[in-house]
């Protein structure tokens, strides 16, 4: 007689927590990074575009996704290492010194460009070489491989910017752009495009061209996160992602860590000697050859006394 109670008992218990669930709990809420601070200058603007592109990346999942914006690389950085970033959209340059933890998945283009040029940038007249033992203001990433960025890609490799310049780290390109006005630095490097259009501040370098925002995946699921790409469509200020083809990104990894493979010196060609075989072979137009000493052989008018 004592059974069925307690039967009804252990059912109404499990009734309740069923009811308890809440129904979105089957569904695990991911997290959209985004660390843009050479891409993106303003705080506010980088904060509504990982708004956006997380409610938009919610409706391609179908699941819930928060947005957590960064501004500085060492709380990015800090929020991966803690696994509380699922994916992001960060500068490339940043997704290098993330290794081996950030999957590339897409370029975040902007305005049909999935790379921008840099400048070093200077209130003082002259060139790159007379800022040698200068202060340069550049956006803080992970320490030691930020020089290596700015000597193998920005300069090419024709200059070592830990030698060359007394490398000053900033939060972001405002910081930088900053710190030359109070003159902090003699000189910064940012994007060309976020160069003061302003009298006072002279582009004395231009860089050649590098990739900028790419999507990486934090969790091993960039599969999943590519076969969404074509729904999530364009967020402003960016345009539609565009996959990362073959080893564009690994390239660029290497071209960071290892720098620009050297290059071969270059040789002077000899001049090109033209010979005219042809009147070696035609004989007819070949003249009668003579000594220059013909005229000693000559025989004498006179005749020998005998």
């Amino acid at each position: 007689m004592m059974k069925a109670p307690r039967i009804l008992v252990a059912g109404l218990a499990l009734a309740c927590t069923l009811a308890a669930v809440p129904s979105g709990a089957a569904e695990k809420k991911a997290t959209v990074g985004v660390f843009l601070a050479t891409t993106l200058t303003d705080g506010q603007e980088r904060f509504q575009y990982a708004e956006a592109l997380a409610a938009k990346l919610g409706e391609s999942l179908e699941r819930p996704v928060a947005a957590k914006s960064f501004g500085r690389y060492e709380d990015f950085a800090r929020a991966v290492s803690g696994g509380l970033v699922d994916f992001a959209v960060v500068d490339a340059w940043a997704a290098v010194q993330l290794g081996s933890r950030a999957t590339p998945v897409a370029w975040a283009s902007r305005s049909g460009e999935t790379q921008q040029r840099w400048a070093i940038v200077s209130t003082q007249k002259g060139s790159v070489k007379d800022l040698a033992g200068k202060r340069l203001a550049l956006v803080k990433g992970a320490g030691p491989a930020d020089p290596k960025f700015v000597t193998h890609v920005v300069l090419g490799g024709d200059l070592d910017a830990q030698r060359h310049f007394k490398v000053m780290p900033v939060p972001n390109v405002e910081s930088a752009l900053k710190m030359l006005e109070a003159k902090g630095a003699e000189a910064a490097l940012v994007p060309l495009a976020h160069v003061p259009k302003d009298k006072d501040v002279r582009v004395l370098f231009r860089s050649g061209r590098v990739p900028g925002a790419v999507l990486v995946d934090l969790r091993g699921k960039a599969e999943d996160l590519a076969g969404v790409l074509g729904t999530v469509g364009a967020v402003a200020p960016f345009d539609a992602f565009s996959r990362v083809q073959g080893r564009d990104f690994e390239d660029f990894r290497k071209l960071v860590t290892q720098g620009p493979p050297r290059r071969q010196p270059v040789l002077a060609e000899a001049p090109e000697q033209h010979v005219d075989v042809g009147a070696l072979v035609r004989s007819e137009e070949l003249g009668p050859a003579l000594p220059p000493f013909t005229g000693d052989l000559a025989v004498s008018a006179e005749q020998p006394d005998d």
